[in-house]
């Protein structure tokens, strides 16, 4: 049982998610600083106890656990680089205490400050997405810097991508177009406001897209597909317009690197800003995600698919994210 501290919360999980990163984490064992601990970012969950110095949470409150676990008292918190500092997280502390939210109980470090309260009218089902689909597609939403009416695309329509075509819509995108083959995800991709749908599998995806604008280029472009990295960025960086912005959000492994020709970039010497993004950290993105649920902007739960019952649910999830099943979207596990 871990040990709380002044300062932190204990949580017991009750919804957890299985997570693309958790897979490539078992599989290529990409960080070391994991090995031998539990694993899991992506959780909901009853405080059962708390820290002497915590001010705003007390034992019986829902809660959503971050998955980017920011460190709030590292000294570049102050210019605002928090979310950059994973000193606490599982993955990447040097702590043996520190571990994922797979597990019966959760130490929430810094609670007042990374813990979300979940409303009321917000169900656990819809919560377990906002520690890291939604806001991670949010984050990557953010960073195209859409304005009204604006051409945005999206590369892969995953939970994140959908995600994302939903943070375009709330935005002011005029027209989404979302890159994606599967039915089921077209399908959600439309419900949450992709206006067009390109499947990459039918022709290159960049004339399907050209033809859909008249030739014009997109405003912004966001990545959130697998595949081989160095064509998405390729894809993405040859879709934007002189100007704008191409921003991923989906976590790449193994030994790849990004190569983009020169000349859709006019030889480098005219603006596109590439970026990643890493999701959006703390209780107050966490919660003004929640306030989005609560009024009715966005309902996530349409993505728990499939949701499984019972710790054993974790690695039967983790099997059907290997296997790539067409039918999953987001496997979620019941716990109580």
């Amino acid at each position: 049982m871990p040990c709380v501290g002044p300062y932190d919360a204990l949580v017991r999980p009750t919804v957890v998610a299985i997570c693309t990163t958790d897979v490539h984490l078992i599989e290529t064992a990409a960080r070391p600083t994991a090995i031998g601990k539990v694993i899991g970012h992506e959780a909901v969950g009853i405080v059962t106890a708390v820290g002497e110095h915590v001010r705003d949470f007390r034992a019986g409150d829902r809660v959503v656990l971050p998955a980017v676990v920011a460190d709030w008292r590292h000294p570049r918190a102050q210019r605002g680089e928090a979310k950059y500092h994973q000193t606490n997280s599982p993955y990447r502390s040097a702590d043996d205490r520190v571990g994922g939210v797979f597990s019966e109980y959760v130490l929430a470090i810094d609670a007042d400050m990374c813990l979300a309260k979940i409303p009321d009218r917000v169900s656990d089902v819809q919560a377990v997405m906002v520690s890291d689909m939604l806001a991670t597609g949010f984050s990557g939403a953010e960073r195209l810097e859409i304005q009204y009416g604006e051409t945005a695309v999206v590369l892969g329509i995953g939970p994140v991508g959908l995600m994302g075509v939903a943070a375009a819509a709330l935005r002011g995108a005029g027209r989404i177009i979302a890159v994606g083959s599967r039915l089921r995800t077209v399908e959600l991709a439309k419900h949450y406001g992709a206006t067009d749908v390109v499947d990459y599998k039918k022709d290159d995806v960049v004339s399907q897209i050209r033809a859909l604008t008249g030739g014009e280029a997109a405003d912004s472009v966001l990545i959130a597909s697998g595949g081989e990295v160095s064509d998405q960025f390729t894809v993405a960086m040859e879709l934007a317009k002189l100007g704008g912005h191409v921003a991923c959000v989906s976590g790449f492994y193994g030994e790849q690197s990004v190569t983009i020709p020169l000349k859709l970039w006019n030889w480098g010497v005219t603006e596109k800003f590439v970026t990643g993004v890493l999701a959006g950290a703390g209780r107050d993105y966490l919660e003004r995600l929640l306030a989005l649920i609560e009024c009715g902007r966005i309902d996530p739960s349409p993505l728990a698919a499939p949701i499984l019952r019972g710790w054993g649910g974790v690695e039967e999830g983790l099997d059907l994210m290997r296997r790539k099943d067409p039918d999953v979207i987001k496997p979620i596990v019941l716990i109580d």
